[in-house]
């Protein structure tokens, strides 16, 4: 496909263009609707001529309606804004860094988004609708799905669609709750993904972080033991990445715990596992869910986290080399080849 790309843009460079600025348009749209011509105009630096000619041509291909309120995406739009997504790393040409990427850590595969989510707030949207498409690619009849919690999952619950086309769907939370805000935790989102889907769920009412002794005697309750050994068999796992220090305080370490981590160099976040540069485990807080070694049964493990700030945290993670398939943006890809080893 990088070819058919190259041999595109060399015979009809004028059509590339057009392509790229009505993807452009279209991702404006869908971000903002319903939006009038004038803020396409300022978002795009296109002229008013310009905007009001697009949208007239997109209006004809049916992409797009007009309403009193503004422009919004038609039904064959939204349609066709998911199919495109498999062109989009050719036609910024970001294919060739996302196989850097996918060779370095050994990976089934790696797609990435255009842009910086951490200078813009649009392209974290597009992480999760990206990951939300994948996720429904990924199921089949009697999976479970696994998903923890955190701003870039709860995204992917935001934006996906039903049309799964098949039942005997299971949906579970990867671990406990975060004890941060609700919409966040990964029992909730669970829940929210699932009735979209038409899946069945099952939640884990207990905190994510707990006393190892609690930890263990929770572990032994068989309520608790029936919904982790439904966790422990996931088919399917989708988990965010976040900053050791940051996940630290949100979870409510101790000073002392804090200290460790700093003293052994943490760097990155998963599913309650702390990972210096290397993706060595420096430290592990105790609760009940996933635990690390379940990832080995896991079919899929997909990574979903973006924005430049975050690359070493991501690159930490990949280092530790348990997941399949990683969903990031541009900014966060170039600056995880821009780390040294």
């Amino acid at each position: 496909m990088e070819r058919v790309f190259t041999i595109m843009e060399r015979f009809a460079p004028d059509a590339m263009d057009c392509i790229t600025n009505r993807y452009k348009m279209l991702k404006q749209i869908m971000h903002q609707q319903p939006v009038g011509r004038r803020q396409l105009c300022k978002v795009l630096g296109l002229t008013e001529r310009m905007v009001r000619a697009e949208i007239e041509n997109l209006k004809s291909t049916g992409l797009i309606h007009a309403t009193t309120a503004g422009i919004c995406l038609s039904p064959a739009g939204e349609h066709i804004m998911n199919e495109v997504d498999i062109f989009v790393p050719f036609l910024f040409n970001i294919q060739s860094l996302a196989e850097q990427i996918k060779n370095r850590f050994n990976l089934r595969e790696v797609i990435l988004v255009p842009g910086d989510s951490q200078s813009d707030e649009m392209i974290k949207r597009d992480l999760g609708r990206v990951a939300a498409a994948y996720m429904k690619k990924s199921l089949f009849p009697g999976c479970t799905l696994a998903v923890t919690g955190g701003s870039t999952l709860a995204e992917v619950a935001d934006v996906i669609t039903d049309g799964i086309g098949f039942s005997n769907l299971m949906v579970v939370p990867a671990r406990g709750g975060l004890g941060e805000e609700v919409e966040q935790q990964a029992g909730t989102i669970a829940a929210r993904i699932a009735k979209i889907i038409g899946a069945q769920y099952r939640m884990l009412h207990i905190p994510d972080k707990l006393q190892e002794e609690t930890a263990q005697a929770l572990k032994q309750d068989p309520y608790i033991k029936e919904i982790t050994d439904l966790i422990k068999s996931s088919d399917i796992l989708f988990h965010g990445i976040g900053f050791a220090m940051e996940m630290a305080n949100r979870r409510g370490l101790t000073a002392a715990e804090i200290a460790l981590l700093q003293a052994k160099g943490a760097v990155g976040e998963a599913f309650r596992y702390y990972f210096d540069e290397q993706g060595n485990i420096v430290y592990e807080v105790p609760g009940i869910g996933l635990e690390l070694h379940d990832l080995a049964h896991i079919q899929t493990v997909v990574a979903v986290a973006g924005g430049s700030n975050k690359a070493p945290a991501i690159k930490a993670v990949l280092n530790g080399g348990r997941q399949t398939v990683l969903i990031t943006d541009e900014g966060a890809a170039q600056a995880i080849v821009g780390l040294q080893d």
